[in-house]
């Protein structure tokens, strides 16, 4: 179920306020997992984690699939590369966090909307909510886009402690707000034939903002 390479979230779930890592899987064993090791998101920088350390992981794998288990890191080792070793429960304490439908969340993020066929004037928006099978966006209300039509977005998608990425994807109307405001309509898409890179990608940044939206609500 979990193969080398796939993206690994750490959650200090003793700290006071929300801390979280992000590493790699380097090695799977029976009941250990070697991972890279971790970096801090807030701040991007390498971070040392203590033997015994109680997280939370969350694991984005390959297929798409996001699932999340309860560990303990207990030591170090230097393979072809040094790595840390956390507690593995095994395939069957995995819970699967996202199922059929991607959980949208709130998140301003810069958009380019292109036409397919030329037949509107590209133009900048922002984002109101994403995840990993769509988008709602502001648009001018002078554009006409009906459900079902489909256009070209660019996503400009900011990780904390990292560069931006970039997500090139085509995507159909599913909605379209009636309810104006300031000059701009709410339109909803559905993304179309995302690559595996690309709906992991998006996986990763929806987990970031919920994490983001976590950690500030625990700083109120």
């Amino acid at each position: 179920m979990l193969n080398v390479g796939d993206v690994l979230i750490l959650e200090d779930i003793e700290a006071k306020e929300l801390k979280r890592y992000k590493s790699k899987i380097v090695e799977i064993k029976d009941e250990e997992l070697y991972i890279d090791y971790p970096f801090d998101e807030s701040t991007g920088k390498a971070s040392f984690l203590l033997n015994n350390q109680k997280l939370k992981a969350y694991i984005v794998t390959k297929e798409n699939n996001v699932f999340t288990f309860y560990t303990t890191i207990v030591g170090r080792k230097k393979i072809e590369i040094p790595v840390m070793i956390m507690s593995f429960p095994g395939n069957d304490s995995l819970e699967k966090t996202q199922r059929r439908r991607f959980v949208r969340v709130p998140s301003q993020v810069d958009v380019a909307v292109h036409p397919l066929f030329d037949d509107f004037t590209p133009f900048t928006s922002v984002s109101l909510d994403i995840s990993a099978g769509g988008i709602a966006i502001l648009a001018p209300i002078d554009k006409e886009f009906n459900v079902g039509k489909t256009i070209v977005l660019w996503l400009v998608l900011p990780f904390e402690g990292e560069l931006n990425r970039y997500v090139n994807a085509k995507a159909h109307i599913i909605r379209v707000d009636e309810k104006v405001a300031d000059g701009k309509q709410r339109v909803s898409f559905e993304f179309d034939g995302l690559t595996p890179i690309q709906r992991q990608t998006l996986i990763q940044f929806s987990f970031d903002q919920q994490l983001k939206h976590r950690r500030k609500g625990i700083k109120n």
